[in-house]
């Protein structure tokens, strides 16, 4: 195709390369073949389908693809290894050093090099670059996005998509002559052959795309350039801009407000007289407590003891503060190095209730709540409990030789405090309600429970805890008469 100017200057079109089309599958495999081995190198196929073979027969090269996406992905593992151990290792290191940077202590750490703790950044920023250059290397390799391809206008290629076989060899072939070119594609059995010219007019862009990316690009400036305002500004008092304020402004009363709903003008109200919160259920005392009376609440806060953790600059194991009970005696916590065998620390001295700076010893609960069903499934549940909270450190049988007590002991030594043993006299004489509390609050080394066991499931614990002591120091006369004749005498 030409096109004429007033001048009467005919602009000749650029021969893209002739089109060929053959019969079927197999003698467009054939066919390509036989060009490739008569020394064409620039040879496209097009076909409806993937056939199996074309890529042989037109001797394609291997796609460069894979390395782009190898390059990306180790780019991306040493991007997050590096900043990782700049912003971990370097900065933390520097505050150990005095030189610079953060000195942080965060889960428990091996130190700055924490190789594990990278992988999770690592991987993700390995995936996402390998994927963006999986994506972009593509687009790249296959020249796109091509907004126009002059093959299209040729009516014989729209059968490409149906039941046509073509391929195409291109002008910028070293072997290509227009003339023999042609010869040769009719020898080698194509169909029909038709020469591609680049057209020579609609090159140009409608205006409209014009104007529109101008005004994406106009719009596309403004948020950087707000961005940048903002942050060379000084110190504004002006709000900042909101595009949802539903979640800043909302219609509620804030505390300490006016208001003109109700005749007193103030937004809180205070609560009815008379009412208590729905579903507190904390109004039995012994249950949630374990004390007698509403009295003894401020005994028991007084009575367990503050815990405190000193640490030798990281170097050494915590070391906790053996603090003695009002009455002298530890309690079901945790009994600490220079115990007497017994529980009771060889330098512990009784003191008397209600001395100065002591608390009263509150009226703990000697028997189970009422409240509570005690039996054989309730002691069951408590096994399942203590199992799972106890057992670690006081050991399956209350010894305190649980597996954390183990290890802890071997990898500490003497500064490893063991847990209680639970069968000695101090803890067996001890009120239920007094080891409630214990469990509940914790004392010394031992944390409080609260948070994780619910007030029924520590009486449960308090239960089976009552059982496997009675275990340990049970006489003849506990044992059934028809159980005790089934056990061979003692010689």
């Amino acid at each position: 195709m030409t096109e004429t100017h007033d001048t009467d200057e005919v602009i000749q079109p650029k021969r893209l390369g002739l089109l060929a089309q053959f019969a079927g599958p197999d003698e467009l495999i054939a066919a390509a073949e036989k060009a490739t081995d008569e020394g064409y190198r620039n040879v496209e196929a097009y076909s409806p389908f993937p056939v199996i073979g074309i890529d042989e027969a037109l001797k394609a090269k291997g796609t460069v693809l894979p390395w782009i996406v190898f390059a990306m992905g180790l780019t991306g593992c040493l991007v997050g290894l590096g900043m990782q151990l700049y912003m971990n290792a370097y900065e933390f290191a520097g505050a150990i050093w005095g030189l610079s940077g953060y000195h942080y202590m965060i889960s428990g750490k091996p130190g700055p090099w924490s190789i594990p703790a990278f992988i999770p950044v690592t991987f993700e920023l390995t995936i996402l670059l390998s994927a963006f250059g999986a994506f972009f290397g593509m687009l790249v390799l296959n020249k796109l996005p091509r907004l126009f391809n002059a093959l299209f206008r040729s009516n014989r290629f729209a059968d490409a998509t149906t039941d046509g076989f073509f391929l195409f060899v291109e002008a910028t072939d070293s072997k290509y002559a227009d003339t023999e070119t042609e010869a040769f594609l009719s020898s080698i059995g194509a169909t029909g052959v038709e020469a591609i010219d680049e057209p020579t007019s609609g090159h140009a862009l409608p205006n409209l795309i014009f104007l529109v990316g101008a005004a994406v690009g106009t719009l596309a400036l403004l948020p950087p350039l707000y961005l940048y305002y903002v942050w060379a500004a000084p110190t504004s008092t002006a709000p900042r801009i909101s595009f949802f304020k539903d979640m800043e402004d909302q219609a509620k009363y804030k505390a300490q407000n006016t208001s003109t709903l109700f005749e007193d003008g103030r937004s809180a109200r205070p609560p009815i007289p008379g009412t208590i919160a729905r579903g507190s259920g904390k109004d039995d005392i012994p249950l949630y407590y374990g004390v007698q009376q509403e009295s003894d609440l401020s005994a028991s806060n007084a009575a367990t003891p503050a815990r405190f953790a000193a640490f030798s600059g990281g170097k050494t194991p915590a070391r906790f503060v053996q603090q003695t009970e009002s009455d002298g005696s530890p309690d079901a916590g945790d009994a600490a190095p220079g115990d007497d065998g017994e529980g009771q620390p060889q330098d512990a001295q009784p003191a008397d209730a209600g001395a100065e700076g002591e608390a009263a010893e509150p009226n703990w609960v000697a028997e189970f709540p009422e409240a509570l069903k005690i039996n054989e499934a309730f002691v069951e549940r408590g096994q399942q409990r203590y199992n799972i909270h106890c057992a670690a450190c006081h050991g399956l049988a209350g010894n305190g030789d649980g597996l954390v007590s183990q290890r802890a002991q071997k990898v500490s030594g003497a500064s490893w405090t063991p847990p209680t043993n639970l069968h000695t006299e101090a803890v067996v004489t001890q009120p239920v309600g007094r080891i409630f509390d214990t469990i509940t609050n914790g004392r010394r080394k031992m944390p409080g429970y609260a948070e994780h066991i619910t007030p029924k499931d520590r009486w449960a614990i308090i239960l089976y805890m009552k059982a496997l002591q009675r275990s340990q120091n049970a006489a003849a006369g506990d044992v059934p008469a028809e159980v005790r004749r089934e056990q061979p005498s003692a010689s």
